[in-house]
């Protein structure tokens, strides 16, 4: 017996045994697996994590870049928008390039069906320096305030020409004159026509003389003595840029949305000249709107933009083009079409406030002939509609294409158009020898980035035009 239970215990102790090898290697199975499921938990959570960060950042995305857009991109003080808009020496430079169309065959003017030979010169190349002067904030409206002086240096190396080259053009001087006392009486106007006896329609300087260093005119003089109106230029010599290098007087004081209060009116222009309002186009299109230039408020979209212009004193609305890339940015481009070439811009206003704002229907031919692009409205037309661009005709719609800045330039018959008369009505240049219109070279655009409305590429063309009319008097 006891050796049958010596021998029952010893296969019990076996047995114990193989079962507690086998619980051995389980628990050593068991304690090497548990490592890799910890990191497989870590690793499920953080996926979890990414999932629900992902979908809370796609969900919110707008709402956070809309906050640091509203924190980095407003004008003030320290922000970096600030640093670039009042110190523009860290930007790629900036480079004025002015064209001459040299007038080859003045003697013609007076021969019946000989047209004036236009030779372009140039470009004379100067580069240009911005800077901001008594910059000043005004935290009670959240608008800044500024004068703007611009610098000119003149490049050689990039210059076609010298500064020395001969040009023939119109007389500036006297063409302005004459359309001066146009509506004085006849016996004034004799008088001015013998001070002109000596005279010519055309005049030849230098680059220099046209552009900066200006030159002599007697009757420059003498308009100021005898006080031909209020618009008398406060200069003692003619120049298309004369006295302007280094000067604050020429393109007014601003006054502009910082953006601080709402992005949406970042700089946008509040008042021009210490007034919301100008004197030199009749109501709704004397009012000061549009951007100051430099910034336009953000989210963009495929329809227009305004800049308020301080060289032409007027807004200038820019329709949208097409989408581009510049520099592998995607951004949208704005060009001058018909809302502005055409005085074509129109806007709904409530009747009993659309029949007070007074149009200008008068339409006087420039040429004695009928132009395709003078701005009539059709009687059948949506009385609420209102072509608000008829107010800047002055007076004397023009043709497709033309701007009249004449109240801009102290009564000088001076308008503006782009280069070659661009998108203008072709019986301007059927008149002209010499023209030939580029859309990729005399086109005026503006592409901005439509998310923060940053301008990425300006491409600013303009040409200056003298209207030069026969009178009964003024010989």
């Amino acid at each position: 017996m006891l050796e049958h239970a010596g021998h029952t215990t010893s296969i019990r102790v076996e047995d114990t045994h193989a079962e507690q090898t086998k619980s051995n290697a389980y628990a050593e199975d068991h304690t090497t697996m548990r490592p890799w499921a910890n990191k497989s938990v870590c690793l499920g959570l953080l996926g979890l994590f990414l999932i629900v960060f992902g979908t809370c950042l796609y969900l919110f995305w707008p709402a956070l870049f809309h906050y640091f857009l509203q924190k980095e991109l407003p004008l003030t003080p320290t922000s970096k928008a600030f640093e670039v808009w009042n110190d523009t020496s860290s930007l790629p430079p900036m480079y004025l390039k002015i064209r001459f169309f040299n007038w080859t065959n003045p003697e013609e003017l007076t021969i019946r069906g000989k047209k004036p030979i236009l030779d372009q010169v140039g470009p004379y190349v100067f580069r240009e320096i911005r800077e901001k002067v008594n910059v000043t904030f005004h935290p009670e409206n959240q608008t800044v305030s500024y004068f703007l002086r611009r610098w000119w240096f003149f490049e050689p190396n990039l210059t076609n020409g010298s500064l020395d080259d001969i040009i023939t053009q119109l007389n500036t001087v006297a063409i302005s004159a004459k359309h001066k006392v146009r509506y004085w009486e006849e016996v004034l106007q004799s008088s001015l026509s013998f001070m002109l006896s000596s005279s010519k329609v055309h005049t030849t300087k230098t680059v220099n003389e046209l552009l900066f260093t200006g030159y002599d005119d007697p009757l420059i003089k003498l308009g100021r003595l005898m006080g031909m109106g209020v618009d008398v230029p406060p200069f003692d010599k003619f120049g298309w840029f004369y006295m302007r290098n280094g000067s604050t007087m020429f393109d007014g004081h601003y006054n502009m949305d910082t953006g601080v209060g709402d992005i949406g009116e970042f700089g946008v222009l509040r008042k021009w000249n210490y007034k919301d309002t100008t004197r030199f186009f009749k109501s709704p299109c004397n009012v000061v709107e549009g951007s100051a230039g430099e910034f336009w408020p953000p989210y963009r979209q495929k329809d227009e933009i305004v800049l308020f212009s301080g060289d032409l004193c007027r807004p200038l609305t820019y329709e949208y083009a097409h989408s581009t890339y510049h520099m592998g940015v995607k951004g949208y481009r704005y060009v001058l079409g018909d809302k502005t070439l055409g005085n074509d811009t129109r806007r709904r206003y409530p009747h009993e406030q659309a029949k007070y704002i007074e149009q200008t229907t008068t339409t006087e031919d420039f040429f004695q002939a009928e132009h395709s692009a003078e701005v009539t409205d059709s009687p059948d037309e949506d009385p609420d509609l209102v072509n608000v661009g008829n107010c800047f005709c002055n007076g004397k719609c023009t043709p497709a294409g033309l701007m009249n800045v004449s109240a801009c330039r102290y009564g000088a018959p001076v308008f503006v158009s782009l280069p070659h008369f661009h998108k203008a009505d072709p019986g301007l240049r059927d008149r002209f020898v010499g023209l030939d219109p580029n859309e990729q070279q005399h086109d005026f655009s503006i592409t901005l980035e439509p998310t923060t409305g940053i301008p990425l590429k300006v491409s600013a063309n303009m040409q200056l035009n003298v209207l030069l009319e026969p009178s009964k008097t003024v010989s």
